[in-house]
């Protein structure tokens, strides 16, 4: 059990790292909220990532208003 917690851990964290990529670097949005979704909606994501998650998908909502 234990080594199935690490191992989300570390998927949560490089999923969490491809998403911020997405929408920091590459302006790819859509791409961000695929994975920030994933994150914030999956059970075993550990609770600091999926409340980040969950933040940042507030913030790709106002800017995607912001830009309409």
């Amino acid at each position: 059990m234990r080594r199935r917690y690490e191992r989300m851990k570390v998927i949560s964290k490089e999923l969490s790292e491809e998403a911020f990529k997405a929408y920091a670097g590459k302006r790819d949005y859509k791409r961000a909220i695929q994975c920030y979704t994933l994150l914030a909606t999956s059970m075993g994501v550990p609770e600091d990532t999926a409340k980040f998650a969950k933040n940042m998908l507030a913030r790709l909502n106002k800017k995607l208003e912001d830009n309409l």
